[in-house]
């Protein structure tokens, strides 16, 4: 029974090992994307913004002056994010990665690399 006992531990061990090896904290991810702005101004003069507060975000982008916005109430999690715009029936999905002071936001496909406004 102990030669058991001695088995069943050293099995357990390292069992516990790969099991804690295996996760990636990802809790700030959304804050880190929520608590900063974040632009881009493209070689073409475009400018992209993008912001939130407390229950809004908003995505403007500005080329030759004009400017469009997407603005509404956000759902976030720790790897993308969707604005709500009830005013023209329509939710914008994005996939994001936060890098440091730089952003990859995603949207059908198409990504592009924002910088932290510090």
């Amino acid at each position: 029974m102990k030669n058991l006992k001695k088995i069943v531990a050293l099995l357990l061990i390292p069992l516990c090992f790969v099991f804690s090896a295996c996760t990636t904290d990802t809790s700030g991810y959304m804050k880190e994307l929520i608590s900063s702005k974040w632009e881009k101004t493209l070689e073409s003069g475009a400018e992209i913004n993008l912001e939130f507060d407390e229950n809004t975000a908003v995505l403007k982008i500005n080329n030759s002056g004009i400017t469009t916005e997407i603005k509404g109430e956000y759902i976030a999690d720790q790897s993308s994010f969707v604005i709500f715009v009830p005013e023209v029936s329509q939710n914008y999905s994005f996939d994001y990665t936060p890098k440091g002071n730089k952003l990859d936001l995603s949207y059908n496909n198409n990504t592009i690399t924002l910088n932290k406004v510090e």
